[in-house]
């Protein structure tokens, strides 16, 4: 109802936080609707929050962060391009990038898949996902969370046997009843 999630401090809204307004077929720009209602309750537990920690804070500590400079030159990212060691060789995974892993989304996980294109993505996101470096700034930060989210909505989607709403799965073209449910993933520790 606040967006407010199991973990301490993280809020969702939107498509995110599962609402379910729209099901499965949720297309094109309904979520909007989503997004303002239960983005407004959001911001607004957000802000009372904050508002409790600043009274209840007797000092607001601050951290530097290192120049600009310093974390462009540790980073392992140049233009969402990960420079992976060249000991490490990859037989079917392409280099991995912003533009590929769109690509990969896009042509493996789309509306239309099946549990072979699926196995495929799974299978690159897998190998993508072990060889990715410490995120140490934003953009290799975000591509890590973009794999690891890929890899998750792919693993779910093989899973799940079957076609419902807009996503349909060539080899499972039926809805069932059965599958009339959301399907959980966790990750502990690297073990799910």
């Amino acid at each position: 109802e606040c967006g407010e999630t199991n973990i301490s401090g993280l809020f969702a809204a939107g498509e995110t936080a599962c609402t379910r307004v729209h099901g499965a077929n949720r297309l094109a720009s309904n979520s909007l609707l989503e997004s303002v209602v239960f983005g407004k309750r959001v911001v607004e537990r957000m802000e009372m929050i904050a508002q409790a920690a600043i009274m209840a804070s007797a000092a607001v500590q601050s951290r530097k962060c290192p120049p600009e400079e310093e974390l462009q030159a540790r980073s392992q990212v140049s233009e969402g391009l990960y420079f992976l060691p060249e000991r490490e060789t990859i037989s079917s995974a392409p280099p991995l990038n912003l533009p590929n892993l769109q690509s990969l989304m896009w042509d493996k996980v789309g509306i239309i898949r099946s549990g072979e294109s699926l196995s495929e993505a799974v299978a690159i996101l897998a190998t993508w996902q072990r060889l990715l470096p410490q995120p140490i700034d934003r953009p290799s930060s975000e591509l890590n969370n973009l794999v690891l989210c890929g890899r998750i909505m792919a693993e779910a989607a093989l899973l799940r046997e079957e076609s419902r709403g807009a996503h349909f799965r060539t080899d499972f073209p039926q809805t069932l009843p059965e599958w009339q449910r959301r399907i959980v993933l966790r990750e502990n520790h690297g073990a799910k």
